[in-house]
């Protein structure tokens, strides 16, 4: 591995977590700056080893508080960012995914970092809704259907790229992934909530549509390719399978020995309740649990081709859903966190 010094910001999240572990078990094993605001869930690993330091009370919306971070490193890695679909975060998701992406980028190149890996999401690509042609790096979606949509997440993770571009023009190298809806042990948010919802029998329906899940480490292994591997600059989808919400719930369900949802709600249903529900979240003044943003999307078929990580790296997702899943049930077993 070429780059000595790695700089991650948000590596103590979810994806952060199993970077850094599996970075730390490479032969060449770099010296890692994790840098985050707070310590509130730091995970179990290397942290405050001789190799890993944790830098915390960044944050990157604060450019004079992160720039003196990036100095010496040849290498940065940029995880932070925030994931919300309430119309009560839009501010907030501008400011964090498309504001500190530019901090994190100008600190980068204002510092001399070679190199810098952006982990965007697929919510940067917009989607085509046609399960039998997943988009892939090229695909040109209309953002004003999100801007109509209130989806405001899409939004800020596609100007992040914007921004990604504008310097990219000045030289810099910089390569962006897009991994799919990581799913995988550790994450207290998509994977466990999903999984005690089924358990306890809270999603009486499947919504008509689909999405892609990638293991979290199967992502992981994905950036480190890159890092060890991969071209200078470039676009990759780091997705996994494409998988209808029936299939997931099923899938989860079985793993669980309970009984999954059988009723798939009609999409024709989509305008009606989508509109319903964005009329209750913006007459409401705290955060729904369900937004209407998220019912969209669950009417959506979002799928994506990773061809070109196979073509150019020879990267692929190795981990089947299943497991994902049943090792997700496992840790959330152990760590007490399955209802």
């Amino acid at each position: 591995m070429n780059s000595k010094k790695i700089l991650i910001t948000g590596g103590h999240g979810f994806l952060g977590q199993h970077l850094v572990q599996y970075l730390s078990k490479n032969p060449d094993r770099p010296a890692l700056k994790l840098m985050d605001v707070n310590a509130a869930a730091l995970p179990a690993g290397p942290h405050g080893t001789d190799h890993v330091e944790s830098i915390l009370g960044r944050d990157i919306r604060d450019y004079e508080a992160i720039a003196g971070e990036f100095a010496g490193m040849d290498c940065v890695v940029h995880l932070a960012g925030i994931v919300s679909f309430s119309l009560k975060d839009k501010a907030l998701l501008h400011s964090v995914n498309v504001d500190g992406a530019r901090n994190v980028l100008r600190a980068a190149a204002e510092n001399g970092v070679r190199r810098v890996l952006h982990v965007s999401s697929v919510a940067a690509l917009g989607y085509n809704d046609d399960p039998d042609c997943p988009i892939d790096e090229d695909y040109r979606f209309d953002w004003r259907i999100a801007a109509a949509r209130h989806k405001y997440y899409m939004l800020t993770k596609h100007l992040a790229d914007e921004e990604v571009a504008k310097f990219r023009n000045q030289g810099r190298d910089i390569t962006i992934v897009y991994p799919g809806l990581m799913f995988g042990p550790g994450d207290i948010t998509n994977s466990a909530r999903l999984i005690n919802a089924v358990k306890n029998g809270r999603i009486p329906f499947n919504m008509p549509g689909g999405t892609n899940i990638v293991d979290v480490r199967d992502v992981a292994r994905g950036i480190i390719a890159i890092l060890q591997d991969g071209p200078p600059g470039g676009d990759y989808l780091l997705s996994g399978h494409n998988l209808t919400f029936r299939h997931i719930n099923a899938t989860i369900a079985g793993a669980l020995a309970v009984r999954p949802p059988r009723v798939t709600l009609p999409r024709l249903l989509n305008p009606l309740l989508f509109n319903l529900l964005l009329l209750i979240e913006r007459c409401n003044k705290d955060k729904l649990a369900l937004t209407a943003d998220n019912l969209d999307s669950a009417f959506k078929f979002r799928y994506f081709d990773n061809s070109r990580a196979r073509q150019r790296f020879g990267w692929r997702p190795h981990i089947p859903f299943e497991q994902t899943i049943a090792d997700t049930i496992e840790w959330m077993k152990k760590d007490g966190r399955l209802e």
